[in-house]
């Protein structure tokens, strides 16, 4: 069975399934089954037999209090066999990385128990007091090596084993429940774990991560909470097991759960501004930080200049220096996005992930510790710095790895230098860490952050990243999945993460949780305010409207609901709705130049061309430096037939970086005034101008022909007009 042809089965199930035609998707999984995978076979024929014994029961009439339980299992029985078809039918010469694990696993003979039994033994060979026992740099240097190809080894495992089977359950609910091995493994699984429940869903799994988050310590535990989190929400179509829905409902009874939950979703949702970020700091930080280069390189090379760089920030002229150049703006912006959450280090360290080390899959979910030998190598036995890097909180763990690693490309003896330096300074890490995150809540969500940020840039950064479903690609909303909106969707949460929509600008989706908290709170005039600015900026002005007017009846004296609803009568054509509003603005503001050049402009498309002239007058006389009552000044009076009027304007307009549009209606006013030579320069001018040239002025011509009649113009002129222009252009 060919791979389009197995697809196409692989939909047609997934179709009947959602339709509830259970019996049409048992056809399609029969033919899709090769005859040898007796196995499956068998689990198909069981779950029929059960969906065929329900329906009897039901079309008998008798009570079942379980059945939707008994049905979304059946339900659940059919993805889970559709996936092991699939897979099975894809695993023989499918040239993906995960079948190529899957392939070499297959040929193994160890079992997941043996292989945890023996690296059980290797992390006693390597813990400290057998290291110094044995003696030797190079014997601990191999054991090291042994226990990291082990770790890589199990990784791959707990990643492609599916579905994972009693042994393998047993084995690594008891690894995680081993006080001796260490932490950094532990966490290192749950990732294991993670990428192989968002290849195939599988129950078992979530069932371990959540067990892994009840009973862990804070790291292993928050990160079994992403785990479990981003694998619910990408199967959130999937039925749920009364056995599921049973450990959510025991884990709210936890003092973290509804607070970590929360952190979770508003971490994933911070990372749709990741590439915000990235785009600001390639696109506008370092560009200006390149302009400003040379003018840095003077001040450092003129010896009148204070040198300091360390009081950079008080000495006024460097002050001055970012100040002027829009840099100190942008960076102080980046400052806030980091302290919010922000992933303004992607940019910096996605370069830094072509290193070797990256290559190999599991090391991009490495917790980041001083043993292993890549930190070892590069930093040559430099304890202190190693510790430091360890301890940084802003830092992930696949940046942590990129930064020493780098640091291995610095000359040795500088490289030396530096670590001694630390070592000399005596830097108090623990201290360190303390200052940076006192608080347990800030502590829980840093854990949090740096995961997701780990994760992130696996997805987005590893070389082979096109075989992997991305958890990132389209923004992750958890009040879609079934278990876990009720604990995020009460007004706290819809507020914080609506606002934080709202503020990125993600307008669409900021509305969503809007609407949804209307529902719960008394009505609002600021947040019904919101809602119609984010349609608005999504272009349904119609919405915008009704909401804006929700505000107004809360809050009749809002100046800014009041702007933005004649705007949007002004979008929508309704320039004498539009007018009303800004009338009522004006009362309350008559010399704002803004309100008197709107009502000048709804008055212009009224028609009521002598009374937009006084506003745009008006406009002048508060704003004497500002050109944008010229044009429009000319035109009411060409619609007047004050002709001198509007040549005094249009003069203006011309001699201040006109338009086609510009020299067009010069040409029309001359035409109305009889100066038909001029005209024909004027609107040849406008051809010059007009991207379609000749073709682009006629099309002009022919729209303004309604109103040039109502100016007085013989319109029967201009076809002639336009003819000779073209003989002209011929000859």
């Amino acid at each position: 069975m060919t791979k389009d042809i197995i697809q196409k089965h692989r939909n047609e199930a997934i179709g009947y399934i959602a339709s509830s035609r259970l019996r049409d998707a048992f056809r399609i999984l029969r033919i899709m089954t090769p005859a040898q995978a007796w196995r499956i076979i068998s689990e198909i024929d069981r779950a029929e037999e059960a969906y065929a014994l329900m329906l009897r029961y039901t079309a008998d009439g008798a009570a079942d209090p379980q059945r939707n339980e008994v049905y979304a299992g059946i339900v659940s029985s059919m993805y889970s066999l559709l996936d092991r078809i699939v897979r099975e039918a894809t695993e023989a010469d499918s040239p993906l990385l995960y079948f190529n694990i899957v392939r070499y696993e297959r040929m193994q003979l160890e079992t997941m128990s043996q292989l945890l039994s023996a690296y059980r033994k290797q992390t006693d060979n390597t813990s400290l007091f057998n290291m110094a026992m044995s003696g030797g740099s190079a014997r601990k240097e191999k054991d090291q090596a042994e226990k990291e190809v082990a770790e890589r080894r199990i990784f791959n495992k707990v990643w492609t084993e599916y579905p994972l089977d009693t042994d393998s359950v047993d084995a690594l609910n008891s690894v995680f429940a081993d006080d001796s091995l260490p932490s950094y493994f532990k966490e290192f699984l749950v990732s294991a774990l993670l990428l192989g429940g968002l290849e195939y869903y599988e129950e078992t799994r979530l069932m371990i991560l959540l067990e892994i988050y009840s009973s862990a310590r804070s790291v292993l535990a928050l990160k079994a909470l992403c785990a479990a989190v981003l694998i619910m929400y990408r199967y959130r179509m999937r039925p749920v097991s009364a056995r599921l829905s049973s450990r959510i409902a025991a884990l709210r009874d936890t003092c973290h759960w509804e607070r970590d939950l929360k952190a979770v979703f508003l971490q994933l949702i911070r990372t749709r501004d990741t590439e915000k970020i990235n785009r600001k700091v390639r696109d506008e930080l370092m560009p200006q930080m390149l302009k400003l280069r040379p003018d840095l390189y003077r001040k450092i090379n003129d010896t009148t200049a204070v040198i300091d760089l360390s009081e950079m920030e008080e000495n006024p002229e460097w002050q001055e220096l970012l100040e002027n150049s829009g840099l100190a703006d942008k960076m102080k912006e980046l400052s806030q996005i980091q302290e919010d959450g922000g992933d303004v280090l992607m940019s910096t360290f996605s370069h830094l992930k072509t290193f070797p080390f990256f290559n190999e899959l599991s090391n991009w979910f490495m917790p980041f510790h001083i043993d292993h030998s890549a930190v070892s190598e590069s930093l040559g036995g430099g304890d202190t710095i190693g510790e430091l890097i360890a301890s940084t909180p802003f830092l992930c763990n696949s940046d942590k790895y990129s930064f020493v690693l780098s640091l291995h490309q610095i000359p040795e003896v500088q490289r030396t230098m530096m670590i001694s330096q630390f070592d000399e300074q005596n830097i108090n890490l623990a201290a360190i860490q303390s200052s940076e995150l006192s608080a347990d809540d800030k502590f829980r969500d840093n854990v949090v952050n740096k995961y997701i940020q780990d994760l992130y840039r696996f997805y987005r950064l590893f070389r082979r990243k096109g075989e992997f479903s991305d958890p990132f690609a389209s923004p992750v909303n958890l009040t879609q999945v079934p278990l876990l909106a009720p604990d995020l969707t009460d007004a706290a949460t819809l507020q914080l993460v609506g606002e934080f929509y709202f503020k990125r600008g993600y307008y669409s989706d900021a509305v969503i949780l809007f609407n949804d908290l209307t529902g719960i709170v008394p009505p609002d005039a600021s947040l019904f305010q919101k809602m119609g600015y984010c349609y608005q900026q999504s272009g349904n002005i119609d919405d915008a409207l009704r909401y804006y007017s929700q505000a107004e009846l809360l809050n009749a004296d809002s100046v800014w609901t009041l702007r933005r609803i004649a705007a949007c009568y002004k979008l929508s054509g309704l320039p004498d709705k539009a007018l009303d509003y800004f009338k009522r603005i004006e009362v309350r503001h008559p010399d704002d130049l803004s309100v008197a050049l709107n009502i000048g402009h709804c008055l212009l498309e009224m028609n009521r061309y002598d009374e937009a002239m006084k506003y745009y007058y008006k406009v002048e006389f508060l704003d004497s430096g500002t050109s944008r009552a010229w044009r429009p000044l000319a035109w009411c009076a060409f619609m007047c037939r004050d002709f001198s009027v509007s040549r005094k304007y249009y003069e203006m307009v011309l001699a201040d970086n006109p338009t086609a549009g510009d020299y067009l209606n010069m040409g029309h006013l001359n035409v109305a005034s009889g100066n038909i030579r001029e005209a024909l320069n004027f609107y040849k001018l406008s051809a010059d101008n007009d991207p379609d040239r000749m073709e682009g002025l006629i099309r002009s011509i022919n729209a303004d022909k309604p109103v040039l009649q109502k100016a007085g113009i013989d319109i029967s002129v201009l076809p002639l007009l336009v003819d000779s222009m073209l003989y002209a252009a011929d000859s």
